[in-house]
């Protein structure tokens, strides 16, 4: 176990580097979840992610009906399996001959129980009614309830057969005669589990609200349990008094479902190349391990929006949760010497669950859905639906599985390292290793042929031309009980490495700058700013919103204004995940000839002092370069251009003269447009003026400001300040006497 830890610290650290295209990465199955990712055949995946063989399984009866909705046995060893969508029951008896038990007038069989009197009890769907059956098949009514569902069947210590229905959710206690007593009036519209205890309490779990119910022997009904799930879908009882409650759909808040919905159709019948049905085989899917609830106080039961869980309401009534899904839907519960099983779809796959809350993916089935479990003698029986066929399952492994991985994609064509596999193979087993690849998502005819098997544990080259899609496939084999034990599978390879893509190249206002949120000297230090350049910085009066891309807002400081900078922020990716260095440059518009600014730099962030420059129109470009993580000679670079921005750090001019009652101002700039003029009196607010031709909108304008009347006498002094598209300020001023 230490190994195992020490191994997984190791990984974690190396997942925490930055991924170079120079250097090696990894496909690693490690874990429950990678092994259940796979298509498992006649292999089982333990909550610890180990991997072995399944038990041995074979199938006992195909009923070529799409649902096997319930299982029962007699005294003799006969297994009884309820079928729909044509309500039949079939007889499976211990030579292994099949035949038509019983055929119902209804559509659905979703309950069977065998009483003392040695006939089989057919409780049919959906015209509720409940058929006695003899050992010649002769059925004949035995009790017609009012409902419409008859969901649960089961005999208690006197004979009385107790009846769960729908839709208006009862329980009935039916004695030899046939004759029913209510004993539940259910608040859910149904009844849809029973379990019996040995003192004769009745225990009952409804849909679609999830409620669990006692009936004592006294006939006096309490609920045990409101749980956080639409449906209790079945319950067994423990030695200790314990009841194990199986409850599908999580509430989460939804609303309630109002009848439980039916299985999916059948699926479509297989296509060439698919394993024949009597082996335990599991189709191909990608499928996380169902989570095991963290250890919780007892009485923590919450949903979560989960598909499933395994409850225990102990016999003081304390609840805790022992297993929970949010991808497998749980049908069936059966109680064992050697923990709980737990029937699944829609992967057909069978969970053990201990009291630990540990749990094993026992096998898996070539059907959409496990609904049903029985135990016969040192075996178990199964019942699937999609398609509805019966198969026992024995308790020493087989001899023979395999997993295939799900497809590993690369993103790149690829060059192949070592595969490597950690296992415990003992005396008489074996774990073979292979590889296949190609370039398509699925793979196809286009694709390599499975590779020789691998010999060496510690690491074999794979074998196989470059590829973007690489498949690793584990064959494991035993004898006489003896079981590998797959730990792990890793296969090394090195990404082609792709070009650098500068995505965005943002422009800010002209003077906007933006102060680093930590500094080492304390003073006001400009992100993007190479240490040495000047930096004589206001807050900035600009209402703009944080560049794109800084980050988290906290990430930085506020926008500052500095006259003459502008400022230039990118982003950049690498599809190699490798990290980046960029150069910055410039040029005129209408100039072809590039100036470097900053030279291999790993900020995405950069202040230009415009002053250097003449004023002009100008564009940047970033040019973003992987050689951190590559050889000079395999390095590569992408690029963006700005669009274009100007530079403008000259003043405009003002010239004002008094002319009569009115002052007459004109002003020019030799670059950019004129944004606004403003005059003030004597010190006074300034007050904005319109040019004579309405608009600010060209490098030269024209205004006439008539100040309003003087309180005071005179002389006055009128200052006219104008502003430039850039922020340049001038200014002139007018003696009015």
């Amino acid at each position: 176990m230490l190994r195992r830890h020490t191994r997984a610290f190791v990984l974690a650290c190396l997942a925490a580097l930055p991924l170079l295209a120079a250097q090696p990465q990894f496909f690693r199955i490690e874990g429950a979840k990678d092994f259940l990712d796979g298509d498992n055949e006649g292999v089982s995946v333990d909550s610890d992610g180990r991997l072995r063989l399944a038990p041995v399984s074979r199938m006992l009866h195909d009923t070529e009906a799409p649902f096997l909705w319930c299982l029962a046995r007699d005294a003799a060893g006969n297994v009884y399996a309820g079928t729909g969508n044509d309500g039949k029951v079939f007889r499976v008896g211990k030579d292994g001959k099949s035949a038509l038990a019983f055929d119902a007038p209804e559509l659905e069989v979703h309950a069977l129980a065998v009483g003392s009197d040695g006939r089989l009890y057919v409780g049919s769907s959906p015209d509720g009614k409940i058929y006695a059956v003899d050992a010649a098949g002769i059925g004949v009514p035995f009790f017609d309830p009012e409902e419409r569902y008859i969901w649960a069947l089961a005999f208690d210590g006197s004979g009385n057969l107790i009846v769960a229905t729908g839709a208006e959710g009862k329980v009935y206690r039916v004695d030899s005669k046939g004759q029913g007593k209510v004993v539940l009036t259910a608040s859910d519209t149904h009844v849809t589990a029973l379990a019996i205890s040995p003192q004769g309490d009745v225990f009952a779990g409804s849909s679609p609200n999830g409620v669990l119910y006692r009936v004592d022997a006294g006939g006096k009904v309490s609920v045990l349990h409101d749980s956080a799930y639409r449906e209790i879908k079945a319950l067994d009882r423990g030695p200790d008094g314990s009841l194990y409650v199986l409850a599908v759909d999580g509430k989460g808040g939804e609303e309630p479902r109002p009848l439980p919905a039916p299985l999916p159709p059948p699926i479509p019948s297989p296509s060439p190349g698919v394993p024949p049905a009597d082996v335990t085989v599991m189709e191909t899917f990608a499928l996380p391990p169902p989570p095991v609830a963290p250890a919780a106080p007892r009485g923590d039961t919450r949903a979560a929006g989960a598909k499933g869980a395994l409850l225990r309401v102990w016999p003081t009534g304390e609840v805790e949760t022992l297993w929970s899904s949010n991808d497998d839907l749980p049908h069936a519960l059966l109680r064992t010497d050697v923990g709980l099983l737990v029937a699944t779809g829609n992967k057909g796959k069978l969970y053990r669950v201990s009291e630990d809350r540990t749990w094993t993916m026992v096998a898996a089935f070539a059907a959409e859905q496990v609904t049903a479990l029985l135990r016969a003698d040192a075996e178990f029986v199964l019942g699937t639906s999609n398609p509805g066929k019966l198969f026992s399952l024995g308790t020493r492994p087989g001899t023979a599985g395999t997993f295939t991985s799900k497809v590993k994609d690369t993103d790149t064509v690829s060059t192949w390292g070592r595969i490597r596999w950690e296992a415990e193979v003992p005396a008489g087993s074996t774990v073979e290793v292979q590889t296949r690849s190609g370039n398509t998502a699925n793979p196809d005819s286009t694709w390599s042929d499975w590779s020789a098997s691998y010999k060496q544990k510690d690491g074999d080259p794979i074998l196989g031309e470059r590829a973007r899609y690489l498949q690793v496939r584990a064959v494991l084999s035993g004898k006489d009980g003896a079981t590998p034990v797959v730990d792990s599978v890793s296969a090394a390879y090195l990404q082609r490495n792709l070009r650098p893509q500068v995505q965005t190249v943002t422009i800010h206002p002209a003077g906007e700058v933006f102060q680093k949120p930590l500094t080492v000297t304390g003073e006001i230090e400009i992100l993007g700013l190479e240490p040495g350049e000047a930096s004589d910085v206001r807050p900035s009066l600009s209402a703009s919103p944080r560049p794109p891309g800084f980050g988290q807002p906290t990430a930085y400081s506020r926008r500052m204004y500095q006259r003459g900078m502008q400022t230039f922020s990118w982003k950049a990716d690498d599809p190699n995940a490798d990290t980046l260095v960029y150069d910055v440059q410039y040029r005129a518009v209408g100039d072809t000839t590039l100036r470097t600014l900053r030279r291999a730099t790993s900020d995405t962030v950069l202040a230009w002092d415009t002053s250097t420059v003449p004023n002009g129109r100008y564009v940047i470009k970033v040019i973003a370069r992987d050689t951190p993580g590559n050889p000079e000679s395999l390095a590569l670079s992408g690029d963006k251009e700005s669009t274009p921005f100007d530079v403008d750090n000259t003043p405009p001019s003002v010239g004002a003269a008094l002319e009569g009652s009115r002052v007459r101002a004109t002003v020019s700039d030799d670059w950019s447009i004129i944004k606004k003029a403003e005059y003030s009196v004597d010190g006074g607010r300034w007050h904005e003026v319109h040019p004579v031709d309405g608009i600010n909108d060209a490098r030269q304008e024209r205004y006439d400001i008539t100040p309003g009347p003087f309180t005071e006498p005179g002389p006055h002094l009128l200052v006219v300040r104008a502003t430039d598209l850039l922020g340049n300020v001038a200014s002139a001023r007018v003696e009015v006497k």
